[in-house]
């Protein structure tokens, strides 16, 4: 499954917008507020719109909150009214053929519309009466800013498949909560734990198990095995030269990490289980992560990308992110800055931190502290008015009271001080 092209309507800030996407990997960047998690919130609803194919796995639908309102002056006020319809359309291939689907909220009282996506739901069908044990099934996930800290226990879609047991699941079960926002740790640490178990008790590695232990070890700087110890009742991480961590006692950035290429990489697993080892680098899908950068150190973020696209090279990731270090990894894979347009571009040369940050996300001379910057211009604005003026005229004064007091407020930068006061001795 991919998606090639979005389109919606009345959909939370946009009146109508009209989005391409690379195959392999869409960043989004641009100031807050350009709509960025929107995107992201229509593309869950598209590619959501898969599991209206399938049994038992509800499609997202659009919630009323994602309408959006306009405001309307009636007489002596503005009111904030909700504009309909609001619809999300897709374009995109699934399952070797090119598709077309779209969903529509009618109105606030209504259901979201399934009419427009029978093409969608027929190329389902008809994949699913082929022999189902092996062909290959699309993930579909969605990760939200919230994905490390808040387990997913809100809905009972979710409590369902975490406090189900583990036994012979239909691989179908991977469709549950795969859009939810967070990751759940618990679910994850019981099916490596029940794993790790057959592997024990048959006397054998298993592909599936180490294709889930390889993916966390090829998205956490620094881990040379991962493993479930028994000792620790735990998803314990090796690191080269230190302790053996379990997994709560990870940072922030390295739980984020270890959870997020897992949880890929166990739907992979569950979703073609046919494919052993293999699944996670054969499955095809989409993945959407909000904040890619979240909680990561720069030299992380300098290599998210190509960890994820070598970890799962089938699969189609559209992320945003506020981190240049992440938008200057890019290589070879698209662009899209909301701030500039929101046209659909590919990054196939080598960018500065300087460049990114200045010409992509608009940081005025990104080389100086936005404090050094204020000083520098209030420095400048003094000295041009004490050397043009004469001692007695009264902007001199106003700029002499104007200067003292720029001392003071830039007090604990002692250079920049003394550089005041030598320049205004120099100009009295």
């Amino acid at each position: 499954m991919r998606i090639d092209r979005l389109k919606v309507l009345n959909f939370k800030k946009f009146d109508e917008a009209t989005f391409e996407f690379h195959r392999r990997f869409t960043l989004l960047v641009g100031d807050n507020a350009t709509g960025k998690t929107a995107i992201l919130d229509a593309l869950r609803i598209g590619v959501g719109s898969y599991l209206l194919g399938i049994p038992a796995s509800p499609a997202p639908s659009i919630k009323r909150e994602y309408v959006r309102r306009e405001v309307r002056r009636n007489g002596e006020f503005s009111t904030f009214e909700p504009v309909t319809p609001c619809e999300v359309h897709c374009n995109g291939r699934v399952h070797g053929s090119d598709v077309s689907w779209n969903r529509k909220l009618s109105s606030l009282s209504g259901r979201t519309n399934r009419v427009g996506a029978r093409q969608l739901v027929r190329c389902v069908d008809n994949h699913f009466r082929e022999d189902n044990s092996r062909t290959n099934l699309p993930l579909i996930v969605s990760y939200g800013t919230g994905r490390l800290w808040i387990e997913p226990r809100t809905t009972k879609q979710v409590r369902s498949v975490v406090r189900k047991p583990l036994g012979k699941l239909s691989r179908l079960e991977a469709y549950r909560g795969c859009l939810e926002p967070a990751v759940s740790s618990e679910l994850l640490r019981r099916w490596i734990k029940k794993m790790a178990l057959i592997a024990v008790h048959e006397g054998k590695s298993l592909g599936s198990l180490n294709a889930v232990y390889s993916a966390i070890v090829g998205c956490v700087e620094g881990v040379e095995r991962a493993l479930y110890d028994f000792d620790l009742d735990d998803i314990a991480l090796d690191f080269s030269g230190r302790e053996r961590y379990p997994f709560g006692y990870l940072s922030d950035g390295q739980r984020t990490m270890a959870a997020l290429a897992a949880d890929i990489a166990m739907r992979c697993v569950q979703l073609n289980p046919h494919l052993t080892g293999d699944a996670p680098k054969e499955t095809e899908g989409v993945a959407l992560i909000d904040e890619l950068d979240l909680h990561l150190h720069p030299n992380w973020q300098r290599v998210v990308i190509r960890n994820l696209t070598s970890l799962f090279p089938n699969l189609q990731f559209v992320a945003t992110t506020h981190s240049p270090f992440i938008v200057q990894s890019l290589d070879g894979q698209g662009l899209v800055n909301l701030s500039d347009g929101g046209a659909l571009e590919e990054r196939a040369e080598p960018y500065s931190i300087e460049d990114v940050a200045e010409e992509t996300m608009g940081v005025d001379t990104p080389q100086r502290s936005k404090f050094f910057l204020e000083m520098e211009a209030a420095a400048k604005r003094y000295y041009e008015l004490l050397d043009q003026l004469c001692d007695d005229h009264p902007d001199v004064v106003r700029a002499k009271a104007e200067l003292d007091r720029t001392e003071v407020r830039f007090s604990d930068n002692p250079a920049y001080a003394a550089f005041l006061k030598l320049h205004r001795s120099t100009a009295e």
